[in-house]
């Protein structure tokens, strides 16, 4: 199948544009599923999240049905084995979009959460999360990046090396002493698709940690760290 992405405005693609490779005609499409994430044309990840909504409101009248016979225990146990792992699946690609292509599943995710805690319409939303030691998928997406960049600094083996070389301090750039010397150095970009770059994004919320955080060493104890930091916001 051909994919043909497309800027912000859009180009007119020739009539009769076509890919042949082998005497074989590549069929175009507008949105294809790679790895289990859906890929539009537009890279904005509206597709993926369409479907994420479509697969999770499953789950509504079913945790309804048994929330009234079930132990907060189990009805917990399955968030994370039925909701939270397509939620978490992807979301360093999916959530990387605007606030508004999230909100429909954010609320879905509340709503669920609502659910399961048998909480009132008077529970704030942040306690659902906090009783779970979870985040809204928003900051979950940004606790991921930091993960991902704690991974690549302390070069952990969970990862490949060749994500080492994808970052760079600003003192191995330049010689001169800034405040800003020991951040991640930051490309510039002159796109927006450029500035969503998850090498930029993790420079971006690497940098605006205290410095505290970004010297913890443990992978578990930066997690924690930076859950609980990203619950304040």
């Amino acid at each position: 199948m051909l994919y043909v992405f497309f800027p912000k405005q859009q180009v007119n693609i020739p009539l009769g544009f076509q890919l042949v490779i082998d005497g074989l005609v590549i069929e175009r499409v507008n949105c294809i599923k790679f790895l289990g994430v859906q890929i539009d044309n537009s890279l904005n990840g509206q597709s993926h999240i369409s479907d994420l909504c479509t697969s999770l409101r499953q789950f509504i009248g079913i945790f309804y049905k048994i929330s009234t016979f079930t132990t907060s225990k189990v009805l917990k146990l399955l968030y994370f084995s039925l909701v939270y792992p397509k939620i978490l699946y992807g979301i360093e690609i999916y959530a990387n979009t605007y606030q508004t292509f999230l909100h429909d599943l954010m609320i879905l995710n509340n709503r669920i959460l609502r659910i399961i805690q048998k909480a009132d319409r008077t529970t704030h939303v942040a306690e659902l999360y906090s009783s779970y030691n979870t985040l809204p998928i928003d900051k979950l997406f940004i606790q991921r990046l930091l993960l991902h960049a704690h991974a690549i600094i302390y070069k952990s083996p969970s990862i490949p090396p060749l994500f080492y070389n994808s970052v760079a301090f600003n003192n191995e750039i330049h010689d001169h002493y800034t405040r800003s010397s020991s951040d991640l150095h930051r490309a510039s970009h002159k796109s927006v698709h450029g500035t969503k770059t998850i090498s930029n994004l993790c420079a971006v919320h690497w940098n605006s940690l205290p410095l505290e955080l970004k010297t913890i060493t443990s992978p578990p104890l930066f997690k924690k760290a930076i859950t609980s930091l990203l619950r304040t916001f």
